[in-house]
């Protein structure tokens, strides 16, 4: 029922001799109220991968799953074609530096440069990083491993060094091109007059010094190791 204007007024009236009582401002600031709570999550990703989308040999909005299929329809279609790609599947003794250019500047044209299909193998296959020749063995034959670079480059040192006796200088010298290997996967002359690792340490005079005759063998056999 609506109050008449003088009962409104006399409400009003009232209401504002209780906000003026001292009594009632004092337990307005003196009441006790709940604790505040805040919640903290660690390690929390915002990431929403569904919306990463991926452009390959004209196709666009292609999910993560799906650029990878058609990363490995690409390399099946292309591997009597690409030099680099049949080298790695059939011929790895022939890898090298310019295996490498060519298969990264084939790869770049169709939309499968490095950069994007690291971070489609991270989402699907949550892997950091996934160096470019497993990705290219991988995407052949699924049950080809995907390494890192570093357990790519660590597995090749092993297989060439096992069952030789280095001595202490050649046993550094492989730990210097440990180090450029992850970086490039691969090595040939020209590395130890630009690479610093190798220049600062003497370059291809003092390597050839290091290991003798079986200088131009080791690096074979690196390459070797490294692409199969």
């Amino acid at each position: 029922m609506a109050k008449s204007l003088p009962e409104i007024f006399e409400s009003f009236t009232s209401v504002m001799e209780l906000l003026r009582n001292e009594q009632f401002q004092k337990l307005l600031v003196d009441y006790e109220r709940s604790k505040k709570v805040f919640l903290v999550g660690y390690e929390v990703q915002d990431e929403v991968n569904s919306m990463i989308l991926f452009e390959a040999e004209g196709r666009y909005g292609l999910q993560p799953v799906d650029y990878l299929l058609a990363f490995s329809d690409f390399v099946r279609r292309k591997e009597n074609e690409i030099a680099a790609i049949r080298i790695l599947l059939n011929k790895p003794k022939d890898w090298s530096t310019n295996a490498l250019n060519e298969l990264r500047q084939k790869l770049k044209e169709s939309n499968y440069d490095e950069a994007s299909l690291q971070k489609a193998h991270k989402i699907v296959y949550h892997k950091d990083t996934v160096d470019i020749i497993s990705m290219v063995k991988h995407a052949a034959k699924e049950t080809e491993p995907l390494l890192s670079p570093d357990e790519r480059v660590n597995q090749a040192i092993l297989k060439v060094t096992s069952g030789k006796k280095l001595n202490e200088e050649q046993q550094k010298w492989m730990e210097y091109i440990k180090q450029h290997l992850k970086q490039n996967m691969t090595l040939d002359e020209d590395d130890f007059s630009i690479v610093p690792a190798l220049t600062d340490r003497g370059g291809l005079n003092k390597f050839k010094k290091v290991f003798a005759d079986d200088y131009n063998k080791i690096i074979n056999e690196i390459n070797l190791a490294i692409a199969a």
